[in-house]
């Protein structure tokens, strides 16, 4: 028998079984994945180092040689699988010293350890078969206690990945710990509930269409068996919720959830169907996380659930709705080659993918697992909407809990080191609603004589509740504060008692009287003056790029070699924004060239294109612009290069049936446009002013992403005579969270000399009046320096005891001696 035709046994030890492999299948396999994706960005540096570039055999060859075993795949693959047929997540695999990358190992175990269903385990033996894991006699009547308890079920897809990674199987496994009993039965309040509807909010609705899901996340708050086997409802039963949205005109937009509503289609299709009938839905959001952990539902039979999405969208589209996938990721491990080309897939059709991630304790706790895992998901196009912290405060979930100071410093570190197109809010989800931490709610005070529970400000009062439900007046977990929303019990540690900020007192109403401008007319001319690159934060040796972040630059369109070799030497820059005297419409030419060389930087993967015109004039962007655009927006797996457009809308007035069709048919191009808003003394600072122009966004497609409360050259110019007041910046982020949806909520932002800081969060306030600093929580010298070693603090700024520098800011006024006003 020839090597080509040889078979290779690999012994799963704990599961008892063996398979036969031929070393031929093997070889293609390493040989195609190499071929396709031995790329830094997936791989990692010192394995990409070692393949370096060439077709997959040449790669191979390499990794033969670097593994000891030169033109001898049979014995690298007898070593290989010998590991395998050991591995149970908790080691890194590896041949003469090469780790493995976790995507190879993955594709390997395609072939090793095939097939695409799911798997209900209904005991040890069970468990210990299908994922090659070990339950100690001592542990094993407690593990089938808690089997039988929370119901467990893996596909085959998450078996292969525990199998490589204790991070997948931390998220899927058993553990006797979920015998704990302290937490929640339920997270949530319920305010109301009929069949398979939910509702938490006025505008916004769940369909609980299906009980389960492919596979059980340990930490799910729907993880009780209750949950698990209640009775999937029936298309009779979707037809009542159907009615109720059809009878309620305050609802916008439909959340279709379950379990996973993609396993019942039969559901699917009849909440689909019915709900874009109904003139005042506006948006449904299909939440599934099979694109994580069963990609094979969306691309089995030629992508069957893949293209019905596509054909749905364009009728949603018809009727001027949209359609939204909603989905979690949790570690950078989860991440496979199918899940980012379902995400491509969907984004490129006009379908949004956002994503949500939990917060767990020795998982995704730090900085750099998150930032790693939004990256690769920006790349094929999502959107990065929540992190939630910490992980529901539900029985058996203990493990997964994480202090709220946790979350936050994680929070810090992404601001640093990450996009700001992919830093996502800093959630928490409270038994009444949803709240962003440090702008719509904070962490009050401990709860007295329980020090397992805290006092949340949330942004809700009794009167919102009114119209759809009727909270119990006598619960004691809640409470209506002086300002009149509702504080709110929640379950969890604080970790550092600074971050108890108490109640916010009443307002003092010493904002001098502003001239009242005529309107958005008056500051227009002063808004196209400032369309201009933004200051760079430390020194470039270049007058057309800017480097504004870490991560991100800004260039003239007129740029030269010198800027783009800067690019280029900088692994850390992502994001190249482009600025053009004349529009990005009027500079197609030279932004096709810039673009094609960008293409050769593996490490930039988002070209952002700053377009007033695509508010002012609309009409400037024509078909063939479009179509060039769209040439442009590589969306792709491996070295990804998406292209975004970059706009500023002021007020909701300004937003017309135009951009909402050239939204559209820009997103069915898989370009995404994103709103940045300046509030202007006047002209936009109310409450209302920024529900209206984030509802209307939202209505156009347009993702509302930062709202700067001081910072930008318009309002150092602007709000010096009509200065913001921070106690209306929080009065705006509680009224935009408690009347709007949740994917209408801005992060709210200030820009320095030195940055950009979350308003209240990788920020604070120092001073009085209009004697306004921002201490900068998120940098410190060392991290400009890395940018520039000659860097020194400009005039003007000094530095905390801590090392954070403190920055004047203009334009602001603090009114009360609370922190975040």
């Amino acid at each position: 028998m020839s090597d080509r035709d040889a078979l290779l046994r690999i012994v799963y030890e704990n599961a008892g079984e063996e398979n036969q492999v031929p070393l031929s299948d093997l070889v293609a396999t390493a040989t195609g994945f190499l071929d396709h994706f031995a790329e830094k960005s997936l791989v990692g540096e010192r394995f990409s180092n070692i393949v370096e570039t060439g077709d997959g055999a040449t790669k191979f060859s390499r990794l033969l040689e670097a593994c000891g075993c030169s033109g001898d795949p049979e014995t690298f693959f007898s070593q290989l699988l010998l590991t395998l047929g050991k591995a149970d997540g908790n080691e890194t695999i590896s041949i003469n010293g090469i780790e493995m990358p976790h995507l190879l190992l993955m594709a390997i175990l395609e072939v090793v350890l095939p097939g695409n269903q799911f798997i209900s385990i209904k005991s040890c033996e069970q468990l210990e078969k299908a994922t090659n894991i070990r339950v100690p006699e001592r542990r094993r009547a407690d593990m089938q206690r808690v089997i039988d308890t929370y119901p467990v079920r893996l596909s085959m897809h998450t078996i292969r990945q525990m199998r490589v990674s204790g991070n997948v199987a931390y998220q899927y496994l058993p553990f006797v710990e979920e015998l704990d009993t302290v937490g929640h039965t339920n997270t949530w309040i319920g305010q109301f509930h009929q069949g398979l509807l939910e509702q938490m909010y006025q505008n916004r609705v769940i369909f609980l269409l299906n009980m389960t899901c492919p596979v059980y996340c340990r930490f799910c708050f729907r993880k009780h068996k209750d949950s698990r086997n209640e009775s999937n409802p029936t298309p009779v039963d979707v037809e009542k919720a159907v009615a109720y949205v059809q009878n309620s005109p305050s609802i916008k937009e439909i959340v279709v959830t379950g379990g996973d509503p993609f396993v019942n289609r039969a559901n699917m299709a009849c909440a689909i169907d019915g709900l874009m009938e109904i003139e005042h839905v506006q948006n449904l959001r299909l939440a599934t996380r099979s694109i994580a952990y069963y990609p094979h539902m969306f691309l089995s039979e030629d992508a069957k659930l893949l293209n019905y999405l596509k054909r749905k969208n364009l009728a949603l589209q018809h009727r001027g709705k949209r359609m939204e996938v909603a989905t979690h990721f949790i570690h950078p491990d989860e991440i496979s080659p199918q899940s980012l080309l379902i995400i491509t897939e969907l984004v490129k059709s006009g379908i949004a993918v956002y994503v949500q991630t939990p917060f767990l304790k020795n998982c995704n706790d730090e900085g750099p697992e998150l930032a790693r895992l939004f990256s690769l998901l920006r790349g094929a196009g999502a959107e990065l909407h929540y992190i939630y912290i910490p992980c529901s405060p539900i029985h058996g979930n203990s493990v997964y809990w994480t202090p709220i100071s946790k979350g936050l410093a994680a929070g810090n570190y992404l601001r640093a080191h990450l996009s700001d197109r992919i830093i996502p809010r800093i959630c928490t989800a409270t038994p009444i609603g949803k709240m962003d931490w440090h702008t719509s709610g904070w962490a009050v005070e401990p709860v007295a004589d329980n020090p397992n529970f805290m006092w949340i400000r949330t942004p809700y009062t009794p009167e919102y509740f009114k119209q759809f439900a009727t909270l119990a007046k006598d619960l004691d977990n809640m409470r209506v504060n002086a300002e009149g929303t509702i504080d709110v019990q929640y379950m969890a540690q604080i970790g550092d008692e600074s971050i108890f900020l108490g109640a916010r007192p009443a307002r003092r109403d010493v904002k001098p009287a502003a001239r009242r401008p005529k309107g958005v007319e008056e500051v227009l001319p002063l808004v196209r003056k400032c369309e201009n690159r933004s200051h760079s934060i430390v020194d470039t040796g270049s007058a057309t790029l800017s480097r504004v972040h870490e991560t991100r630059v800004e260039i003239d369109t007129g740029c030269s070699q010198q800027d783009l070799d800067y690019i280029g030497r900088d692994e850390r820059i992502t994001d190249v924004v482009m600025v053009s005297e004349t529009d990005a419409t009027q500079s197609l030419y030279r932004i096709n060239q810039i673009i094609g060389a960008l293409g050769a930087v593996p490490h930039v993967n988002s070209v952002r294109l700053r377009s007033l015109n695509s508010n002012y004039e609309p009409q400037s962007y024509t078909a063939v612009v479009i179509d060039k655009l769209g040439d442009l927006n590589k969306l792709t797996i491996v070295n990804p290069l998406r292209l975004e457009i970059e706009t500023q809308f002021l007020v909701a007035e300004e937003l017309t049936p135009a951009h909402k069709r050239l939204v559209r048919r820009l997103n069915n191009k898989g370009i995404t446009v994103y709103n940045n808003t300046p509030l202007l003394g006047g002209i936009n600072d109310t409450p209302d002013a920024i529900h209206r122009l984030a509802y209307s966004c939202r209505q156009s497609g347009i993702e509302f992403h930062h709202l700067y409360i001081a910072g930008l050259p318009i309002q150092d110019q602007w709000n010096a005579a009509n200065p913001i007041s921070l106690y209306d910046a929080v009065d705006i982020a509680t009224a935009v969270r408690r009347q709007g949806s949740g994917r209408e909520v801005p992060r709210y932002m200030i820009r320095t000399i030195l940055g950009e800081v979350d308003f209240g969060l990788s920020s604070a306030f120092i001073g009085d009046g209009e004697n306004v600093s921002v201490k900068l929580l998120c940098y410190d010298l060392a991290y400009f320096k890395a940018m520039s070693a000659d860097f020194t603090w400009p005039a003007g700024i000094r530095e905390d005891g801590d090392g954070k520098p403190i920055v004047p800011v203009s334009g602001l006024l603090k009114t009360t001696d609370f922190a975040l006003s």
